[in-house]
């Protein structure tokens, strides 16, 4: 465990009681003792500094000291993937978490899933995925992962999310870029969209609706890659550039 995290309900305060998997998780797993100390943090990446006070059969008592705000300065991440097959998308949202990505939005679209099965169940397993891969990460809060969209409703979802300057991009299988990632992301966007397609990629007629609605398109390379592989592949790509953008300069043209 890199960094315990809050449960949802947490409201703050000199302590917390907790029960269930996390007093399983902590007490049974872990094996803490009255005593242990542990960094941790809440849904929105403020620290804290989390004693164990007191354990019981079934629950456990915990003394909390804040220790700092949520980390600014970082440019946030929205993943719009379009839903693969099967269980992919349970590793694309352990991946995102790691990736520090903010946002996860299933997106239905002309070739992916068309419809998710027990979609209330898939969330709850979804943000289960998330809090497991924040805590062994380390990452700072939790991304939100809301309710599925349709393609169509990507650009308005994005448009409407608050932020700074925006970028959008869209990644294809087919070299439609006008640009090189180093030369969108030389603008120093605050928000950035990423739409990743599923299996089958984004139809013709998809990457024309998301050009006129504004975002641009990228390309990835002649690899056949999986849909769970994809979105981890351009995430990398644009968290490396942002965190090198100090030491790279742009040649004419790109």
């Amino acid at each position: 465990m890199k960094v315990f995290v809050l449960p949802s309900g947490f409201a703050g305060g000199d302590f917390v009681e907790l029960g269930g998997e996390d007093f399983h998780y902590l007490c049974r797993v872990r094996r803490l003792k009255s005593g242990d100390s542990f960094p941790a943090v809440d849904g929105e990446g403020n620290g804290y500094h989390l004693t164990l006070e007191e354990a019981g059969r079934k629950s456990c008592r915990l003394r909390v000291q804040k220790k700092g705000s949520p980390r600014r300065g970082e440019e946030a991440i929205t993943l719009y993937q379009c839903l693969p097959k099967g269980q992919k998308f349970d590793l694309i949202v352990r991946q995102a978490v790691e990736l520090g990505v903010a946002r996860v939005v299933p997106v239905r679209s002309r070739y992916s899933v068309p419809k998710i099965a027990d979609e209330e169940g898939r969330l709850r397993r979804w943000h289960r995925i998330a809090r497991q891969a924040a805590q062994q990460s380390g990452a700072c809060g939790l991304p939100e992962i809301p309710a599925g969209i349709s393609l169509a409703d990507v650009p308005d979802d994005f448009g409407k999310h608050p932020g700074g300057r925006k970028l959008g991009i869209f990644f294809h299988q087919n070299p439609l870029a006008i640009s090189s990632l180093h030369g969108y992301l030389s603008s120093i966007p605050e928000e950035i969209a990423l739409v990743i397609g599923p299996e089958g990629g984004l139809s013709d007629e998809e990457a024309g609706f998301l050009a006129r609605a504004g975002f641009v398109p990228a390309y990835l390379g002649h690899r056949v890659l999986r849909a769970e592989t994809a979105p981890v592949f351009a995430a990398a790509a644009v968290r490396i550039i942002l965190l090198e953008r100090e030491r790279w300069s742009l040649a004419d043209g790109t």
